[in-house]
Formats: structure tokens, C-alpha cells, sequence
């Protein structure tokens, strides 16, 4: 009955003045990363399922690589309706909501247990956050994880925060460059898509990143080792313009809501089973150091300093997000 309903609601948009949703244009869907990456793939499927369940009548055009909008700006896009929906990460969005900097608090969120008390629907940080990012003139469909944030070097084997001394490493946000800063090293912020050339040219000795985009984006071309210090974690969102959402129909935003969360539930699996295959790839064609439990022990003492600095200079929101944070500890 209720694709029954869409089926006419869509009919008779698509009839109308030409003013209506359906008639207007293809969905605008942009993304930083490569078309092969798992982040556009993961935004693919969940267009195609939308699509399937309209029957086509809801077309996406995508804009992958950062052709039309870089990451750096992505949210920004969104909220203004230059594009309709866009893949931003929670470091980039923390330039607007400041409380997504925790996620890059070191060693806050770095077990499986950890991360499902707290960006799974329902639990108390992401309920906070999701709430703040609502409203900023997007909305965050669902949430992508992205895994465990690993370091690279071009040359330079890693083991203590005391071998960082002096080097100079690739980073996408302001927390994640304080704990670049409290073990010696030289932040460089960077977008993604700039990362290759940085390493390749000598611009940065190393840099922060995610597993896959170790693998997808080919940096073990213009690096040796891969450091897994696994110490932050990331996620990115689907964000989706209000503008866009308000010119649906009811029937229409109850299924981009839907297949919006029945594609995340499997998504924290898949990164996990993601992160494992990437290093078994990476295995053959860098150095993968792991780190040991005393190893741990002195990056964990080095950057005890940016949880601190994290809650003394954040905002309300940021503290009970912080408090919240402690309580997984």
C-alpha cells in the first residue's frame, strides 16, 4: 500500500507544474574519495536501494573525487544546497559542530566495544551529536564508519612517540594535529586527494589516515612503513540538504530514512572486515609495525595532554560529549 501511495505521489509530481521533487533533477551526491573507494561504494548502494525502491523514479548524479566539492567543504555544500547529499567526516564537520573533535580524543575509541556504545543509534553520544549536526542545514542520514585512523611514514620506521621528533605528518583537523604536536612532530593539514603528491614530493615525511585509504588511494607507492597506532577513530556521515528533504513528500523521506538504516547496521562489520583485508594487502607491499603494550603505554602518556586540552577549551556541548566519553573508559 505504501509503495502503492508513493507510486502516485511520484506520478503526480512528475506530471505536474515541474515544480514538484521528483521532477525537478537527479540528486546531486558528491564525495571526496576515489569512485573505487569504499566511502563513494557505501553512498552507491544506498542510492541504488533508494532508487530500487521508487521504482527509479529517483535518480542520483555523482560527483566522486572531489570534482565538485572538496572535503574541506563538503558540509558546507550540503547545508547551502549546492549539492543534495555529500560524505563528510566527523573532522571536517567538527569545523561547525566542535563536540565531533572527540572522536579524535587518542586512545578514547579504540576497541570495537568502545565505538558501539557510542555511535550506534540510540546511545547517548550519538544521540547528542546527532541532535547538534540537525541543525546545521544538513542532515546526517546515517553515520559511515570509517574505522581506526592509522599513521604512514615515507621512510622512517616508528615505534615511540620519541622517533616522531622533528617529522613533519599529514592531518585533517585540529585535535588530530594536537596529538601530532604532543609527540614532537610538525602538523600539516592536507585534504585527502592531497595526500599522494604531499609524500610522493617530500612535503610531509608521513601522515594520518584511515586503513582503506592507505590501500584505494595507492599511498603505498610513496611510503614504507605503515605505524598501526589505531589511536583515533573516524567516521563520516551521509549528509543530506534540508532544503533537499523538505521538497519531499512524506512517503518519499520515510524511504531514504528506511534504507538509511537498514545500510547502517551492517556497515560497522563491513569496516571491520574492511580493515582486515586492507591489511593483509598492505602486508605485501609496506611494513606494518604493531605496536607493543609498552609501546602503547608511552604514546598513550605522550598525548594525555590533548584530552585535557579537548575539555578545557570545548564548548558545553563538547564537555557532556567528553563526560559521556569517560564513562567508556
Amino acid at each position: 500500500m505504501k509503495l502503492k501511495t508513493l507510486a502516485v505521489v511520484l506520478a503526480a509530481l512528475v506530471m505536474g507544474t515541474g515544480q514538484g521533487f521528483a521532477a525537478e533533477r537527479a540528486l546531486r551526491v558528491a564525495t571526496s574519495v576515489p569512485h573505487n573507494h569504499y566511502l563513494t561504494n557505501v553512498i552507491k548502494e544506498f542510492a541504488d536501494n533508494v532508487s530500487k525502491r521508487t521504482n527509479g523514479e529517483i535518480t542520483f548524479e555523482f560527483y566522486d573525487s572531489g570534482s565538485l566539492v572538496s572535503d574541506q567543504h563538503m558540509d558546507e555544500a550540503v547545508a547551502n544546497g549546492t549539492i543534495d547529499i555529500g560524505v563528510a567526516s566527523a573532522s571536517i564537520l567538527a569545523g561547525t559542530v566542535p563536540a565531533l573533535n572527540v572522536f579524535a580524543v587518542p586512545f578514547f575509541f579504540d576497541t570495537r566495544e568502545k565505538l558501539d556504545r557510542a555511535v550506534l543509534p540510540g546511545t547517548p553520544i550519538r544521540t547528542i551529536l546527532d541532535k547538534r549536526i540537525n541543525q546545521t542545514g544538513s542532515r546526517a542520514m546515517f553515520w559511515i564508519p570509517y574505522g581506526f585512523i592509522t599513521m604512514i611514514t615515507r621512510d622512517k620506521e616508528v615505534h615511540v612517540p620519541a622517533d616522531m621528533r622533528n617529522l613533519k605528518i599529514r592531518t585533517f583537523g585540529s585535535t588530530v594535529s594536537e596529538f601530532v604536536e604532543a609527540v614532537g612532530a610538525a602538523p600539516v593539514v592536507t585534504s585527502g586527494s592531497e595526500q599522494f603528491l604531499a609524500l610522493q614530493r617530500g612535503i610531509v615525511d608521513g601522515g594520518l589516515t584511515g586503513w582503506p585509504s592507505v590501500e584505494e588511494r595507492r599511498l603505498f607507492e610513496v611510503s614504507r612503513y605503515v605505524i598501526a597506532t589505531d589511536h583515533m577513530y573516524e567516521t563520516h556521515f551521509a549528509l543530506m540538504s534540508e532544503k533537499a528533504l523538505e521538497k519531499m513528500p512524506t512517503e518519499l523521506r520515510a524511504i531514504f530514512q528506511e534504507e538509511a538504516a537498514k545500510l547502517e547496521t551492517v556497515l560497522m562489520d563491513r569496516i571491520f572486515d574492511a580493515t582486515k583485508h586492507t591489511r593483509e594487502v598492505l602486508a605485501k607491499k609496506m611494513e606494518i609495525i604493531d605496536l607493543t603494550p609498552y609501546e602503547i603505554v608511552r604514546w598513550k602518556e605522550e598525548t594525555a595532554p590533548v584530552a585535557k586540552s579537548f575539555y578545557d577549551n570545548g564548548n558545553d556541548l563538547a564537555k557532556s560529549v567528553f563526560d559521556e566519553a569517560q564513562k567508556l573508559q
